[in-house]
C-alpha cells in the first residue's frame, strides 16, 4: 500500500501532467507523421481473428499485405486492441495509450528518482523534467511515435529493476528484471537499442562503485531469459529479415548522414513546426534536449560539487551519459555510427534525445537535494518555469473531427495503405503502383481476414493460378483438405500456386508460422509457463512465511 504522503505526490503529478494531453480530452483526433492508427487497426484485426502472435497485415502494401508485424514490435498495440474489445473506438485507444505515456511514465520516473535519490522532492522535478521535455511533445504530438512514447515508461522500470537485482541478487528480482526488459524489446526494438548505450553505463558503473561482480551471472542470465521471452519476435527479425527488403529503411532520405543535429537546434533553439526532419541544419521540427532539462543537472553537479559530495558518483555518470548521447546526435559522432553498421537503421539520429531526457532528467533530480526545508519551494518553482517554457508545444498541428469510420474508408484509409510501403515489402518483386482489386486474373474475391483469404476461382486445365497477395514464407494454398504450395511470381512477387482444373472452386489462402516462427513461439510460450509458475512459487513461499 501507498502512503499518504505517496498518493498525494501521484495526485500533484496528475495535476502537473494533465496539461499535456488535455487537448486530447475531446472528439476526433490529431494530425499525426506516423501511422499508428493504421497499425492497432491492423493489430486488432489480428486479435479478433485470433491470429496470435500477429505477423500478417492484410490491408498494408497497398492491400496486397505485408508482413508488417513480423518485424515491427507488437506490445504497443496490445492494449489499445484490449480497449477496443471492451468497446472504446479506435481513435480514443490510440489516444488512451498516449496518455499513458505521458502519465505512466512520470510515475515510473518518479519511483526510480525516489529510489535513487532517496527524496521525494528530486523525484518530484525528475518527473517534471522526464514528461516536459519539448522532444515528448514531438513524439506525442508531431510524430506519433506511439511505440517509442511508450518506451519512456518502461526505462525508469529497467533501471529501478536492474538496481534492486544488484542490490538484492535474489532470484525474483532477476526474473523482474527479465520482464520488464523483454516489455521494452517487445514495444520497440529501436528504443531498446539506443537504450542500451545508457543501460550498459549504468551496469558497468553499479558494479565497480558497488563492487558486486559476483551478480554479472545473474544480470546476463536476466538478458537471456528476456530474449526467451521475446523469441517469438526476435527470431523472425533475425533469421527472416533477408525475406524483405531492409536496406529501404536506410537509404536516401533515411540515410543518417543528412540527419545530424547542430549544437543551436540541441540546447538553444525554440522553433516549432510539424514538418520534417530535413537534410542539413534548417529542420522543420524542434530537435532540442529542452533548456532546463540540460541546465539543471549542470547546476546539480555544481551544487553536489560545492554543499555535499556525497551523490557525486551518480551525478557524474549520468551527466556525462546525457551528454555521451547528445553527442551522438550530432555529426561529430559520425565516426562511431561508420564503425556500427547496424545504427543506421536508427534513421535519424535525434532520436538519441530520447534516452538523453531519460538520463538529464533522472541527474536533474538531484538539483534540489541539499535545499533541505526550501527543496518543496525549489521544486514547485522549477515545476511552473518548466510548464511555462514547454506548455505551447504540447498541442495538435490540425485537429480531425473524424472517427474509425471516417478513417477507414476513402482517402484518408488508401494513404494509410501506402504508409511505410518500402520498409517491410519482401525481396520477391516490385511495389505495385496501384492498389489491389477484388478480382484478379482466375480469382474472385470471396472473404479477406488478417492471415486467411478466399477466392472463388476458375481454370481450363491444370496451371498456375496467381492471388493478389504479396509472397512471403508462411503462405499455403488450400482446396477443402488438400493443400498445395505457393511461391512468388510476376512483376510484384504475388502468392501463386499450381492448381488443378477448377469450376468457381473455393480456394483458401492461409498465412501460416514457418520452422522459425514456430520455434520462437514455443519457446516463448515455455518460458512464460515457466515464468508463471516461478512466480506462483515465491508467492507461496512469501504467504508462508
Amino acid at each position: 500500500m501507498f502512503k499518504k504522503s505517496t498518493l498525494l505526490i501521484i495526485a500533484l503529478l496528475i495535476v502537473v501532467v494533465a496539461p499535456t494531453f488535455a487537448r486530447m480530452l475531446r472528439p476526433g483526433i490529431y494530425s499525426m507523421q506516423d501511422y499508428h492508427f493504421f497499425r492497432l487497426y491492423e493489430f486488432d484485426r489480428c486479435v479478433r481473428d485470433l491470429q496470435i502472435p500477429c505477423r500478417w497485415s492484410p490491408d498494408a502494401g497497398l492491400g496486397f499485405g505485408e508482413p508488417l508485424f513480423n518485424f515491427y514490435g507488437q506490445l504497443a498495440y496490445v492494449p489499445g486492441a484490449v480497449l477496443h474489445l471492451l468497446g472504446v473506438s479506435l481513435t480514443d485507444s490510440l489516444k488512451l495509450l498516449f496518455i499513458f505515456s505521458l502519465f505512466g511514465s512520470a510515475l515510473t520516473m518518479f519511483f526510480l528518482a525516489r529510489q535513487i535519490w532517496g527524496n521525494n522532492s528530486a523525484a518530484f522535478l525528475s518527473s517534471v523534467l522526464y514528461v516536459w521535455a519539448p522532444y515528448r511533445a514531438i513524439d506525442v504530438w508531431v510524430r506519433g511515435a506511439l511505440p517509442e512514447a511508450l518506451s519512456f515508461v518502461i526505462f525508469p522500470l529497467v533501471v529501478y529493476r536492474f538496481n534492486l537485482l544488484v542490490k538484492r541478487g535474489k532470484a525474483f528480482d532477476l526474473l523482474l528484471f527479465s520482464v520488464v526488459f523483454a516489455l521494452l524489446i517487445l514495444t520497440h526494438n529501436l528504443s531498446t537499442f539506443m537504450f542500451g548505450f545508457f543501460l550498459l553505463g549504468w551496469i558497468f558503473y553499479k558494479l565497480i562503485s558497488l563492487k558486486k561482480f559476483r551478480v554479472l551471472p545473474k544480470i546476463l542470465g536476466g538478458f537471456i531469459l528476456s530474449g526467451l521471452l521475446s523469441a517469438f519476435y526476435l527470431l523472425p527479425v533475425v533469421f527472416e529479415s533477408q525475406f524483405v527488403r531492409l536496406e529501404n529503411m536506410t537509404q536516401g532520405y533515411f540515410d543518417f548522414r543528412g540527419h545530424f543535429a547542430g549544437i543551436w537546434q540541441l540546447l538553444f533553439s525554440r522553433f516549432w513546426g510539424y514538418g520534417a526532419s530535413l537534410f542539413g541544419p534548417n529542420d522543420d521540427l524542434n530537435i532540442s534536449i529542452g533548456h532546463l532539462q540540460w541546465i539543471i543537472p549542470l547546476l546539480a553537479l555544481v551544487v553536489c560539487v560545492v554543499r555535499s559530495r556525497k551523490n557525486l558518483g551518480r551525478l557524474v555518470m549520468l551527466v556525462g551519459m546525457g551528454w555521451f548521447l547528445l553527442f551522438l546526435t550530432h555529426n561529430k559522432s559520425s565516426f562511431i555510427w561508420e564503425s556500427f553498421p547496424q545504427m543506421a537503421f536508427i534513421q535519424f539520429p535525434w532520436r538519441f534525445l530520447a534516452v538523453a531526457v531519460f538520463a538529464f532528467s533522472l541527474a536533474g533530480g538531484a538539483f534540489v537535494i541539499t535545499f533541505g526545508r526550501y527543496a518543496k519551494f525549489m521544486v514547485l518553482g522549477l515545476s511552473v518555469f518548466a510548464v511555462f517554457l514547454n506548455y505551447s508545444f504540447f498541442k495538435e498541428d490540425i485537429w480531425r473531427n473524424v472517427g474509425d469510420k471516417d478513417i477507414t474508408s476513402g482517402i484518408y484509409w488508401e494513404e494509410q495503405t501506402r504508409a511505410s510501403i518500402q520498409d517491410y515489402w519482401p525481396r520477391y518483386g516490385n511495389i505495385p503502383p496501384e492498389s489491389v482489386p477484388s478480382d484478379f486474373d482466375n480469382a474472385k474475391l470471396v472473404d479477406k481476414k488478417s492471415n486467411v483469404v478466399s477466392y472463388y476461382v476458375t481454370t481450363q486445365e491444370k496451371q498456375e493460378v496467381q492471388f493478389p497477395v504479396t509472397y512471403f514464407p508462411g503462405w499455403v494454398a488450400r482446396i477443402e483438405s488438400t493443400k498445395y504450395e505457393t511461391h512468388p511470381t510476376g512483376e510484384y512477387g504475388l502468392v501463386t500456386s499450381t492448381l488443378p482444373q477448377l469450376n468457381n472452386t473455393l480456394v483458401t489462402l492461409e498465412f501460416r508460422d514457418t520452422f522459425v516462427r514456430l520455434i520462437g513461439n514455443v519457446v516463448s510460450m515455455v518460458s512464460f509457463v515457466a515464468l508463471v509458475v516461478v512466480f506462483g512459487i515465491f508467492r507461496k513461499r512469501t504467504h508462508a512465511t
